[in-house]
């Protein structure tokens, strides 16, 4: 780090990360991270263990070596040069100690050799005294640049008890220690001793052999790496011919099915065809029947109307005739129409179980090359794809969907400052009632709405203060109902009942340190209760606890450019890269794995994807705002469908910026610069 550099960063250099406040006599762990002495005093009580330090940064133990105090660990000179230089900063407006009669004062000297501050009167008498005629002395508003950089490069000093003004001159190559002149005739009398500066470039120099033999570990490294990426990309085309070749195979047996069910139509239809016509002429014989029958009674009626009894008795055999005629008719039998019914096919149905599946893929496994030596003539491991009794690693991803299509069946939202008015929403979350809450970035504030879009409640204003915003972004809830909140521009997230009432927050801008932040973007919760931040400005995701402690984190060294929100589902981390234009997948120990996507405008290509979820049908939906689109993928990266265009109206975009699910499966839509919340069902 260059010196402008460090002078423009230097608070942050001298700040305990403990207290948060300037360092007051900085110890340094094992691990390298330094903090107060009573700050290590405050952690080791805590802990109530003796002899050992946990360290608050990293989480690692250490053992304590003499007296088991915090007080023994080595002091780091390196913050304590920075102090100085942090006072000889600020002198003009903080007043400075002198180290002989600890008066304050603003005309304060430096003494180069002592390492220390001297008021007006105290220097004319160091600089009296004849063991101090060749220190250099300088008043410190008379500090140059070239002399900042000669107190950073001041000496380290013995810190045993009478030896504190010894400059550390030698090393005990018995102990591995730098010592003193005094402990050299003292401490360490007959011990193997070398020059403090040969035993430093000695070890620089095995130092740089070793990061020399790292560095070529790397190349190699990176060459497994691209091996990977060519063998994922070799799989990937495999998986692409297996998936052709089963497809097809399935449309030949969907081909042969469906010759078949015509067949059977066919046969039905002739059957049902002759059986029809043979009910029609039966049919239209019943019905002459019955215009006879009906016939013969009309006349017998008129007769017997128009006759004399006489008459009647002379027509006797007449009616008889008639009568004896029509009754004599035979009923057509309705019984000898077929009944049709279905009989299946047992072989099909034991077939269509797919206890054996539709086939068999074979997964052939080389030998690792550690294995391979003494082995040959085996066969190589191999594992079939719907063998039961095979044992083999299945894909993470299960989801297994249809096409579908959405329709806009609810807007609301409106650009303004009023309560239930928006402007630019952002991130947006739903929460076990189905409330939906909404950051709107330039109204610096999150509004809470029902899920017919009725206003609720809102909360925030701009600020920097404990519940105050400056352009929140990312939102979610967690298991509580809280609200957590990314404040972008004040490099923080904050916690917030379901109400809106402040509880915690974590965070504050910087690079240098886990903890901090540099513009937070979107963020998440997952199962356990952890939160998800996409450090957008530092090129990380960090995971904190529930409560705000810094957990771990990933990306960096190229594997993230520009993070804009991660979510975690099942074993693995999905983050939105926007300079990156992709969708990248990492394992739960942040090692990156695949990504899918590109710029562009077509399936699968993005153009801004910016934030993430999973609908309820376990695909995943990325709203790609440039495009003014969502798409929807399966977790293995293949595209499935999109919604959405360019526009104002009903169902249409001006940069979808967040998505969320309700509980009855209908997705939420921020549509940040049309200043609305879209809500999409299936069709």
């Amino acid at each position: 780090m260059d010196l402008k550099t460090l002078l423009n960063n230097l608070h942050d250099e001298v700040s305990c990360s403990v207290c948060m406040c300037t360092f007051t006599d900085p110890k340094q762990l094992p691990c390298l991270h330094s903090f107060c002495l009573h700050c290590l005093n405050g952690i080791q009580r805590t802990s109530g263990v003796h002899g050992k330090i946990t360290c608050p940064e990293c989480r690692r133990q250490f053992q304590i070596s003499g007296s088991g105090n915090p007080s023994e660990l080595p002091t780091n000179f390196r913050i304590n040069s920075l102090l100085d230089v942090l006072a000889i900063k600020e002198c003009s407006t903080v007043n400075v100690k002198c180290r002989n009669c600890e008066k304050r004062s603003s005309q304060t000297s430096y003494c180069f050799l002592c390492c220390s501050f001297w008021c007006e009167e105290c220097i004319v008498g160091h600089n009296i005294m004849r063991e101090n005629k060749d220190h250099r002395t300088l008043a410190l508003k008379d500090f140059q640049d070239e002399d900042i950089k000669a107190v950073l490069e001041r000496p380290a000093f013995c810190q045993k008890k009478h030896h504190e003004n010894k400059e550390l001159e030698l090393f005990c190559k018995d102990c591995k220690v730098a010592i003193c002149s005094a402990c050299a005739m003292t401490l360490h009398d007959n011990h193997v001793k070398m020059l403090l500066q040969e035993a430093t470039d000695a070890r620089k120099t095995q130092i740089k052999s070793i990061i020399k033999s790292l560095k070529d570990k790397v190349l190699e490294k990176q060459k497994e790496v691209e091996q990977f990426n060519q063998k994922s990309i070799e799989l990937q085309s495999q998986v692409a011919d297996i998936k052709s070749q089963v497809q097809s195979f399935v449309d030949q047996i969907i081909a042969i099915i469906e010759a078949r069910k015509q067949d059977v139509f066919e046969v039905t239809d002739d059957q049902a065809k002759k059986s029809l016509e043979s009910l029609s002429h039966k049919k239209d014989e019943v019905n002459k029947q019955v215009k006879l029958i009906e016939s013969a009674i009309e006349q017998t009626e008129t007769l017997l109307k128009r006759s004399f009894s006489t008459e009647i008795l002379g027509f006797n055999e007449t009616f008889d005739s008639i009568l004896q005629e029509q009754s004599t008719q035979e009923n057509r039998d309705t019984e000898c129409i077929p009944r049709f019914s279905f009989t299946k096919s047992e072989k099909l149905i034991n077939l269509s179980s797919m206890s054996e599946g539709i086939g068999n893929v074979e997964f052939v496994f080389s030998e690792p090359k550690a294995q391979q030596l003494g082995t040959k003539g085996k066969e190589s491991n191999k594992v079939v794809a719907g063998d039961k009794g095979a044992n083999f690693c299945e894909s993470p991803f299960k989801a297994q969907v249809k096409t579908r299509r959405f329709r806009s069946v609810l807007s609301f939202g409106q650009k303004g400052k009023s309560v239930g008015m928006l402007s630019l929403p952002w991130g947006v979350a739903v929460n076990d009632r189905d409330e939906i809450a909404v950051t709107e970035y330039l109204n610096y504030r999150v509004s809470v709405f029902s899920s017919d879009g009725t206003h609720l409640r809102s909360f925030g204003s701009y600020g920097k203060n404990n519940g105050e915003f400056y352009c929140p972004t990312g939102i979610a809830f967690d298991s509580h109902g809280n609200i957590v909140v990314a404040d972008s521009l004040n490099h923080r997230v904050q916690v917030f009942d379901r109400n809106g009432n402040f509880l915690s927050k974590f965070g504050k801008q910087g690079s240098r340190r886990d903890n901090q932040l540099q513009y937070p973007e979107g963020l998440s919760i997952n199962s356990n209760g952890d939160i998800i931040v996409a450090d957008k400005g530092n090129k990380l995701v960090k995971i904190f606890s529930c409560s705000g402690g810094y957990l771990r984190k990933f990306g960096g060294a190229g594997s993230l450019l520009e993070p804009y929100h991660c979510i975690q589902h099942g074993q693995y981390f999905i983050v939105s890269e926007g300079s990156d234009y992709s969708i990248k997948m990492f394992n739960l120990e942040g090692k990156f794995i695949s990504k899918f996507g590109k710029q562009g405008n077509n399936d699968g290509e993005f153009n801004q994807p910016r934030y993430l979820s999973v609908n309820k049908e376990g695909l995943l939906m990325v709203c790609d705002a440039g495009n003014h689109r969502v798409q929807l993928f399966e977790l293995s990266g293949k595209f499935v469908t999109k919604f959405g265009i360019k526009g104002s109206e009903r169902g249409e975009f001006n940069f979808p910026r967040c998505t969320a699910n309700l509980s009855d499966g209908r997705i939420v839509v921020c549509d940040k610069n049309n200043n609305r919340i879209q809500v999409f069902d299936r069709i």
